[in-house]
């Protein structure tokens, strides 16, 4: 059997568990389980997630029901996330009820793990606060880039793989993802002040152009505001490994956990989801508290013009326009003696400035800073 007859083939089987695999609560647990159906399970444990409540499992065929395969499981009795470990050998129920699913009656037995199945080690997770690093990744066009590209924009991160067969991981990420950035052109502020980034944890397949077709697949037709990243595997693994993403191949799948995080315009860490069980409405209110680029701005901008007023020759390429507000966001050079290298909004003396200029284009411009804050005064492309 092909591969993606394979692949097709598990996500038909797993559809019915999968569906709350991960993200279903254990108090479905309760008194609705009367009509639900039960299967024998017996496998080996290959990860446990605390924080996102599950356990991977890789289960022998569960008769009548689905085929060998390593799944994500929800647990009925909580206390056991504390006692399961990678290794052990498992016998339980498992419970399908509808949309939801998990495993009760688990015995296990306990095993030494096999180091070759252990995931990528990661660090215990940053906290929010913390400065996000620049990693350098490659997006769907092939472009090289990095966390201080959105400098001055709130970031909703998360990480997926386009050949993921479980609806409850990558596809529900990617379907709440497209969810949120319809929402988001909804409000034009909003929208012009955050950015979404999808880095995928498979970077030997994922290409950009087969990530191109992934966006596409999900409906985009442009990826100014939503993109898709891949890189080398050290750099798909620094980068994940920091937001506390633990990963993994097992045969025809990557196992892994699921981390979704936003950062805040200066960079610094907001919050990190863990697991599936949070809502769109969770991202579109923590979005809308944070500040708007252009009140930080003006902060930097007010204690900047009084440490250097005059004016500033400067070097950058321009993300966006905003012609309406006269605002154009410039991801700038270092301006010497003035302001370290960001990427930030700054008004226009003259909306007729950006006539001349487009988002993608180097420009060289002038800053004239004073008392009231920063305003460009000139601008012009630069000669390639």
């Amino acid at each position: 059997m092909s591969y993606d007859k394979r692949l097709d083939r598990m996500a038909r089987l797993a559809t019915a568990l999968v569906a709350a695999a991960v993200s279903a609560m254990v108090a479905a647990c309760g008194s609705g389980d009367a009509n639900a159906q039960r299967y024998e399970l017996k496998g080996k444990v290959e990860h446990v997630d605390k924080r996102g409540s599950a356990v991977t499992i890789a289960h022998e065929e569960i008769k009548d029901y689905m085929p060998a395969m390593t799944m994500p499981f929800k647990l009925k009795d909580e206390s056991l996330y504390d006692e399961l470990a990678p290794g052990d050998q498992v016998t339980a129920t498992l419970v399908v009820a509808g949309n939801s699913s998990w495993l009760e009656d688990v015995v296990r037995t306990r095993a030494i793990a096999d180091p070759a199945g252990t995931p990528v080690a990661v660090s215990s997770g940053p906290a929010p606060g913390d400065s996000v690093p620049d990693f350098p990744l490659t997006n769907q066009d092939g472009r090289r880039i990095g966390m201080a590209k959105y400098r001055g924009k709130a970031v909703l991160l998360t990480f997926i793989y386009t050949r993921c067969p479980l609806p409850d991981y990558c596809p529900l990420m990617t379907e709440r993802f497209a969810e949120i950035e319809t929402r988001l052109k909804t409000d034009a502020s909003l929208y012009g002040r955050t950015h979404l980034l999808s880095i995928t944890v498979d970077p030997d397949y994922d290409k950009p152009a087969v990530l191109r077709g992934y966006g596409q697949g999900a409906g985009l037709r442009s990826f100014d505001h939503w993109e898709f990243a891949t890189g080398s595997p050290e750099e798909v693994k620094r980068a994940a490994t920091w937001f506390g993403l633990e990963y993994w191949p097992d045969k025809d799948q990557i196992i892994h956990s699921l981390r979704t995080a936003i950062i805040a315009p200066d960079g610094k860490l907001l919050k990190i989801y863990h697991g599936s069980d949070w809502k769109t409405d969770d991202i579109i209110k923590d979005l809308r508290s944070l500040p708007a680029p252009e009140q930080t701005s003006a902060k930097i901008a007010e204690r900047l013009a009084k440490s250097a007023k005059g004016t500033h020759r400067a070097f950058g390429v321009i993300e966006s326009i905003d012609k309406e507000l006269g605002h154009v966001q410039i991801d700038h050079e270092e301006i010497k003696d003035f302001m370290p290298a960001m990427n930030m909004p700054f008004p226009v003396k003259d909306r007729s400035l950006l006539d001349a200029v487009a988002p993608g284009d180097r420009v060289e411009f002038l800053l004239r800073a004073d008392e009231s804050g920063m305003v460009v005064i000139a601008i012009k492309k630069r000669k390639p």
